[in-house]
């Protein structure tokens, strides 16, 4: 099996897809890795270091031209007008807004496999929700900072309690605020607790009496299913009842968003003095942690899809 790694093409997008030394346990297991030039220059990795872990450094075109398997983290702003029947993708696969893609890419014989599909019980290849506990300490972290007199000890309220939320919930606690998270399965209480909530509410219908009595400063939107839209819980007159410099991060805009305010990649500040805000990547603003965690688990993918062929 020959392995490809693409230089990432997403806008602001600085992850790689397999580090070198992830590269060099590939080869020592018998596989061959093409890594397109560039790929991990920007968190410092040149190609010298991918060749002397033993890859092969190709353009592009030889990428695809050679590879039976193709890895990247988002999906390439290009067409895949370059693939051949009986390859395979390894990555998150956005399949909300790429359905149509993807359908066209299997009628090819080429299978698109997403992280967003992978199950919990296999944590070794959940990059999702690797992903997911760097992308909530960032977001909250992101969120205090707009906040005028980010002063401990601040009321946080984390809707969801998935990785994301559960990451959240512990940035609250080392920054000694408040956290309250609220989810949908009274057996996230659990959970929530441990990682540091002072409260949890295990129904999303008591929100708005919530916000009404102990109004947050900072609002953590976490919940969504993966692969799944994101439900509506801040709607209007959710909002109303904020106080004017509340600061809402919402975290799953592209599934549909937990906020009716939240505009995709922008921070907006409503009439009545809510900002809300939105990042299509927080995990990029630690790229070279968010790779070495990423690279993890597209290696325990590939060396499971190799076992099982070689099985079969």
């Amino acid at each position: 099996m020959i392995i490809g790694v693409l230089r990432e093409t997403a806008a602001d997008e600085l992850r790689v897809a397999l580090i070198p030394d992830d590269v060099r346990g590939l080869v020592a297991e018998g596989l061959r890795v093409v890594v397109e030039r560039d790929a991990g220059r920007a968190i410092g990795f040149a190609d010298v270091d991918y060749a002397e872990s033993g890859a092969q450094m190709a353009e592009r075109a030889e990428v695809f031209a050679g590879s039976d398997l193709v890895v990247w983290v988002k999906p390439p702003v290009y067409e895949l007008n370059s693939m051949r029947c009986g390859m395979t993708t390894i990555g998150f696969q956005d399949p909300l807004h790429r359905r149509q893609i993807i359908d066209d890419l299997r009628a090819r014989g080429i299978e698109s496999v997403g992280y967003e599909t992978v199950p919990h019980s296999r944590p070794d290849i959940d990059a999702l929700s690797a992903m997911s506990r760097i992308a909530g300490e960032i977001a909250y972290d992101q969120g205090r900072q707009l906040l005028s007199e980010p002063k401990p000890p601040l009321r946080a309220l984390i809707l969801g309690c998935g990785q994301a939320g559960l990451s959240a919930i512990a940035a609250a606690v080392a920054h000694g605020d408040e956290p309250t998270a609220i989810g949908n399965r009274p057996e996230q209480q659990a959970a929530a607790i441990r990682h540091g909530a002072n409260t949890f509410l295990p129904n999303p219908a008591g929100l708005l009496a919530h916000l009404t009595a102990t109004p947050p400063a900072l609002i953590i939107c976490a919940a969504v299913h993966r692969g799944t839209h994101g439900p509506l819980l801040l709607d209007a007159a959710a909002l109303d009842a904020l106080r004017p410099g509340t600061v809402i991060v919402d975290l799953v805009a592209k599934a549909g968003g937990n906020c009716t305010a939240t505009i995709p990649d922008r921070t907006v500040t409503l009439s009545n003095g809510v900002i809300v805000t939105h990042r299509s990547n927080y995990p990029t603003l630690r790229p070279l942690e968010a790779s070495h965690a990423y690279s993890a688990a597209t290696t325990a993918m590939i060396k499971t899809r190799f076992s099982s062929e070689h099985a079969s």
